[in-house]
C-alpha cells in the first residue's frame, strides 16, 4: 500500500508529502493552508500514476478508477482588453479612503471558504472519479491561535458517464467525512497600509517573485481581516507585478462577479496559470484558481484543466 519504496530519505520525504494532505494530518495539529502547493500536486501524481490511471488499491479492495481524472469545469471569464495595473489601481483607489469599520477590540477572525485540488483525499485514498470540495470554517484568535472545522460536500461530476465510473469505483466520498483540529499560538503582525510595507509583509523575509505572490496572497486572506487600506496596498502591490495580465470579468463559483487577474509560467514544474479573483467594488479576494497548461506531464489530466481551486466566503471579525 505505500506506493514509494522505503529506505531513501527521498523517497520518504515524498511519501511524507503525499500522506500530509489526508485529513487526519491536517487534524493532528498542521496549520491548514489554503490548498496543497503545487509540488504537492506534482510528487503525488508523479508517484502514483501508474496507479491511479486504472486502478486504486486501497483498504477496501481493487476499484477501477477512469483513465483520466474528473477535474472542475474552468471559469469561463469575458475577455477585456486593459492593462492588469490599470485595473487595480482603480479598485484600489476606490476602496483607499474608506473607513475601517473592524471591530476593536475583537475576540476572533471568522473565514468561511471551499477548497479543492487534484491531490485531495478522502479516507487517504485520492479520487480521481469525482470532485469532492472540501468546505473549511476557522476561527482564528487574537494570539493567533486556531480552531477549524471541515466538511465534504457533495460529490460532482460534468456527466452522467463520470457519475458510473466514480460509482464503479466505489463512491468513495458518498457520505460526507468530517474533522477538525486547532493549532498553537503564532506571532501576529498587522500589515501596513503602505505599498512597500505591503510588500514588505507579504514577503515576511523571502525573496518574494510573482510566482511566490500569488501563492501567498490567498494565504494571508485565509488568516487575516484586511481594512480597505490594507487591501488597497496590497493591491499596488500586484498592480508592480511583472507579468500579471487582467484575464476579464468572471463569475466565481459561488456566483459572484469579480475581476479575475492571471498569471502564467513553469512554477513549481510544468506550465500553469494562476487566477486571483477581486471584488472590484470591495477589494476582497474572492477566489484563487490553478489551472495547467498544455503540457500536464505526468499528471493524468487532460490539457488545461483546473487542478484546483479556493473560493472564499466569508472574513468578518467578531466582536
Amino acid at each position: 500500500m505505500n506506493p514509494v519504496r522505503t529506505g531513501r530519505e527521498a523517497d520518504q520525504v515524498r511519501l511524507d508529502a503525499i500522506l500530509s494532505t489526508s485529513p487526519a494530518a491536517t487534524a493532528a495539529g498542521r496549520r491548514p493552508r489554503v490548498r496543497p502547493r503545487w509540488v504537492w500536486a506534482v510528487a503525488a501524481a508523479t508517484v502514483t500514476a501508474g496507479v491511479f490511471a486504472y486502478v486504486v488499491v486501497d483498504p477496501f479492495g481493487v476499484s477501477t478508477q477512469p483513465a483520466l481524472a474528473v477535474t472542475p469545469s474552468p471559469l469561463r471569464v469575458q475577455a477585456a482588453d486593459r492593462p492588469a495595473a490599470d485595473v487595480l489601481k482603480e479598485i484600489a483607489d476606490r476602496i483607499d479612503s474608506r473607513p475601517d469599520t473592524r471591530s476593536e477590540p475583537w475576540t476572533a477572525e471568522h473565514f468561511i471558504r471551499d477548497d479543492w485540488a487534484l491531490s485531495s483525499r478522502i479516507d487517504n485514498v485520492q479520487v480521481t472519479s469525482a470532485v469532492i470540495t472540501e468546505h473549511r470554517e476557522t476561527w482564528q484568535q487574537p494570539d493567533g491561535s486556531a480552531r477549524w472545522k471541515v466538511e465534504t460536500l457533495p460529490p460532482v461530476f460534468q456527466n452522467a458517464g463520470q457519475r458510473k465510473v466514480w460509482e464503479s469505483a466505489g463512491s468513495v466520498g458518498k457520505e460526507p467525512q468530517e474533522w477538525s483540529g486547532d493549532a498553537g499560538a503564532k506571532a501576529v503582525v498587522e500589515p501596513p497600509a503602505t505599498v512597500d510595507g505591503m510588500h514588505e509583509w507579504l514577503a515576511n523575509g523571502q525573496d518574494m517573485g510573482p510566482g511566490l505572490l500569488y501563492e501567498v496572497i490567498p494565504e494571508r486572506f485565509q488568516d487575516h481581516v484586511f481594512s480597505p487600506a490594507q487591501r488597497a496596498a496590497l493591491l499596488r502591490v500586484l498592480a508592480a507585478t511583472p507579468g500579471v495580465t487582467h484575464a476579464g470579468t468572471v463569475k466565481d463559483r459561488a456566483g459572484r462577479t469579480g475581476e479575475a487577474f492571471s498569471l502564467t509560467g513553469r512554477f513549481g514544474g510544468l506550465p500553469n496559470k494562476r487566477t486571483l479573483v477581486f471584488d472590484p467594488a470591495t477589494g476582497d479576494l474572492l477566489a484563487y484558481e490553478e489551472q495547467l497548461q498544455e503540457d500536464t506531464g505526468k499528471l493524468n489530466v487532460r490539457p488545461y484543466s483546473v487542478i484546483g481551486y479556493s473560493t472564499f466566503l466569508k472574513a468578518e471579525r467578531l466582536s
